[in-house]
């Protein structure tokens, strides 16, 4: 057990024994209220101005998209559009609900969607993916008052998907009367299952259910439980001696000696969900960083080939997860369009070696690889494997924006972190797009699979598709540019009054607040 984990435990355990003399109340079924520690400080619900996952999970349930997603049958299905039909292969139309109304009270019909996408294209209005996003958009018609047109300026193969994930319905009233519209989310209106009645950095955010829910579908279901207090715990230690001492109910991102542990505890559950979210090792193959050894192949084949994936499976995922078989290829296999027919590099120490002398490197060489988050643990254990083929790794940590700035700047020689899919979305376009577009985040700089990627966008037939994705990773496997490592499962410790569905979403976290319910 490494000394983190022993330090969180410890602080937990001490937590514990000091609320002694206090019955904890463990879990809040009484009150209908579900208290949830979460990573970051929450100042906005508003997954446009504030595309991270913790918003995202907020934001799902406060706001409702167009049309929905059923993960279990990998299908779109009726949200605020009730039916949808494609006029031509850059137009189409939307039937919109007649009986939903936002958390103000106001009537939601055609003018709140044509007011959002207009929003969201206004060339004055400015956030982060807005071109990678929602650049191919160029229009919407209303047609009356519960039927819209929404156009592209050339045929774009994940467009329903952009809808599902990416474009929450605002409210034209309310929004319009924003002095900021960065800070909507402060107060947030939608149409969702819940209501946001507080949002502070610094109490976190209260979700409490909304009523006149009444559109719920296999992708956005009705809320079960009353009120959810999201609270903000930058710290691993209080989250885990939080949850202990039954101050809270839940929460996630669970490492697995710690929910081992936890699993001793008669008050509380430990639930394993399968996710989409996977580590993975990139190397610097077009050189930004000016590192120069990841130039060659050699390298950063010796390199892939020195690390034991199914041994950091087994150490460090739940044994629900080590039973699967490891990914192939760079996208995750529920993913739309992911396809792959070779394999990365397998496990091979001595290869690694000598691919390492044939490089001219026949005793290894430094480099610093950058982490962060969750994908730390995997990081770790792969530097000790690297290190014995003459590999030596100095592990640098950093926070989320820190890596994001490195990355950016070209800074990084290799990198392992991990890997979301923007949060859960359900097509490939979003991780081709990710790590092969033109952009501060490639590190491979290949031009042919910017190409396919652009191609792959404008292909509407899905057999043509997926075998342009095909090609796209073979070559990155080929190449040796990046590999998954391993997946992250979706641990999470909770009041065992609390039933954590096994079926309903992806989400990288394995829930969604609008799924969870009490016993």
């Amino acid at each position: 057990m490494s000394r983190s984990i022993r330090n969180i435990l410890a602080a937990a355990i001490a937590a514990s024994l000091m609320a002694v003399a206090v019955p904890p109340s463990f879990a809040q079924k009484a009150k209908d209220t579900l208290r949830i520690g979460v990573h970051q400080p929450i100042s906005v619900i508003d997954a446009i101005f504030d595309p991270q996952p913790q918003t995202n999970l907020m934001d799902r349930v406060v706001f409702d998209t167009l049309v929905a997603y059923d993960s279990d049958n990998r299908k779109p299905v009726p949200s605020l559009a009730e039916s949808w039909k494609q006029i031509d292969p850059l137009t189409v139309e939307f039937s919109l609900r007649k009986d939903v109304k936002f958390h103000d009270g106001q009537p939601f019909d055609a003018d709140d969607v044509v007011y959002t996408v207009n929003f969201i294209m206004d060339p004055n209005v400015r956030f982060r993916f807005k071109e990678t996003r929602f650049g191919r958009l160029v229009g919407i018609e209303k047609i009356d008052q519960y039927t819209v047109r929404i156009k592209t300026k050339e045929p774009h193969a994940p467009f329903m998907t952009r809808l599902i994930t990416q474009i929450p319905i605002l409210p034209s009233k309310a929004h319009a009367k924003s002095p900021d519209k960065s800070q909507f989310g402060r107060a947030p209106i939608g149409t969702g299952p819940y209501k946001a009645v507080m949002v502070d950095a610094n109490k976190g955010a209260i979700l409490e259910r909304n009523a006149d829910f009444k559109h719920a579908s296999a992708g956005q279901q009705a809320a079960k439980i009353s009120r959810i207090h999201i609270i903000p715990i930058p710290d691993e230690q209080t989250r885990v001696a939080q949850l202990m001492v039954g101050e809270l109910d839940l929460i996630y991102d669970v490492s697995k000696d710690v929910a081992e542990q936890l699993k001793a505890n008669p008050a509380i559950d430990v639930s394993v969900r399968p996710s989409i979210s996977f580590v993975y090792l990139a190397v610097d193959a077009a050189n930004r960083s000016g590192f120069n050894h990841f130039k060659d192949k050699r390298v950063r084949e010796a390199m892939m080939r020195a690390i034991d994936r199914n041994a950091l499976v087994k150490a460090l995922q739940p044994a629900e997860i080590a039973s699967m078989p490891l990914q192939m290829s760079m996208c995750h296999p529920w993913h739309a369009a992911c396809a792959v027919s070779n394999q990365p590099p397998s496990y091979d120490p001595g290869l690694a070696k000598k691919l390492l002398a044939d490089a001219g490197l026949p005793n290894g060489f430094n480099v610093t690889v950058t982490t962060w988050g969750p994908a730390r643990y995997a990081a770790e254990a792969a530097a000790g494997q690297l290190r014995r083929v003459g590999i030596n790794v100095t592990l640098e940590t950093l926070t989320v924006p820190g890596f994001v700035k490195k990355r950016a700047a070209g800074e990084l020689p290799a990198y392992m972190v991990l890997w979301d899919n923007g949060g859960g979305v359900p097509d490939v376009d979003s991780t081709a797009g990710f790590f092969y577009e033109p952009g501060d985040r490639n590190y491979n700089q290949d031009a042919e699979l910017a190409k396919i990627y652009d191609e792959g966008q404008r292909e509407l037939d899905p057999v043509k598709r997926e075998a342009m994705y095909r090609r796209m990773f073979d070559k990155v496997n080929d190449e040796r540019y990046s590999m998954p490592i391993i997946p992250l499962a979706a641990v999470l410790a909770h009041s065992k009054d609390l039933v954590i569905p096994t079926s309903g979403t992806k989400k990288p976290e394995g829930f969604m607040f609008n799924l969870l319910m009490w016993k």
